[in-house]
């Protein structure tokens, strides 16, 4: 935080002005005529615009990079806050490792940008394409936006679970759309958090840590799908029951993000040290393909634990 002192400026016998800071008001594009929200807290004055910080264009070159990296490129870009990047390549298709083969530039681009809120390809060609935001996001939408993200993820945890105990193939497969969709969401509120930060900016950093670690556990649930879907078979009974501590675990930080209660939110820490326990006392007992799953399961705890962390600082901010 940067404290910069003005005089006061009195003008007639009645107003009193200050100026303010140039590189602020560059930032955020605060033009004569607009309007700036004045907040009063105790011998502060808090001012506020529900502009975004204008980062501007960007150009980038993708060739010779693989899939994924070009979809965690331009998803970084737009989290940033850019709001025009100009995509060059000089190849039509990159690497898809994980399905060992290649993808058209044009596909990948799309896939990416239908993820991303706002923004649109507004131009074409063989060799580069320009992608723009569009739409007027306001830090007002936040809240909301981050209630429908933790819907979403206690939703795709329930159906994990309930896709593992029945073997449901049509239930697991939905997981990946479940994951694009939180990820859409994720990704907004991160923009939104670049660009104008939180109404109380204190808590902007530690929000921030919250939603990029959710952003990292429904990787974990959506690798999770992937990996029942290979192994297509009844599980261990203590295999379930990790799902079944995960998905309670996921469903309590939920309920103590909204609703702040550390005695009831300890069981998560029980949790976590029962499926360690499990991880020890059955590695020789149960199947190793379905080791590699609660493996991967448990790293979610760790997530959890991790924000549980942010929200009880978000508490005394």
């Amino acid at each position: 935080m940067v404290i910069i002192k003005r005089k006061v400026i009195q003008i007639a016998n009645s107003t009193q002005l200050i100026s303010l800071p140039r590189p602020w008001a560059k930032r955020y594009g605060i033009k004569k005529g607009d309007e700036l929200e004045v907040e009063e807290q105790g011998n502060k004055i808090l001012i506020s615009t529900e502009a975004g910080e204008e980062i501007g264009k960007i150009e980038i070159d993708i060739t010779d990079l693989d899939r994924t990296t070009i979809l965690y490129y331009i998803q970084a870009l737009y989290r940033v806050g850019y709001d025009e990047i100009k995509v060059r390549f000089n190849k039509p298709t990159a690497w898809y490792f994980r399905l060992n083969e290649e993808r058209n530039i044009s596909t990948i681009l799309h896939t990416e940008i239908n993820r991303l809120v706002g923004y649109e390809i507004v131009q074409q060609k063989e060799n580069f394409c320009i992608i723009k935001n569009l739409s007027k996001s306001s830090i007002q939408e936040f809240d909301s936006v981050l209630r429908r993200i933790f819907l979403l993820l206690n939703d795709t945890s329930s159906d994990l679970v309930k896709g593992a105990k029945e073997i449901n193939l049509q239930l697991i497969q939905s997981i990946e759309e479940k994951h694009d969709s939180i990820t859409k969401f994720v990704s907004y509120c991160l923009r939104l958090l670049n660009k104008q930060g939180y109404s109380n900016h204190r808590k902007t950093l530690s929000l921030y840590n919250i939603i990029s670690n959710i952003d990292s556990i429904i990787d974990v649930l959506k690798n999770a799908g992937r990996d029942l879907q290979v192994l297509n078979r009844k599980l261990d009974s203590k295999t379930i029951r990790i799902f079944d501590l995960v998905n309670e675990s996921i469903h309590l930080y939920s309920t103590f993000f909204f609703k702040f209660d550390l005695i009831k939110s300890k069981s998560m820490h029980k949790s976590r040290d029962e499926v360690v326990e499990l991880l020890f006392k059955y590695q020789t007992k149960i199947q190793p393909d379905e080791l590699v799953l609660i493996s991967r399961l448990e790293h979610a705890f760790e997530l959890l634990i991790a924000i549980k962390v942010a929200r009880v600082g978000i508490e005394y901010l």
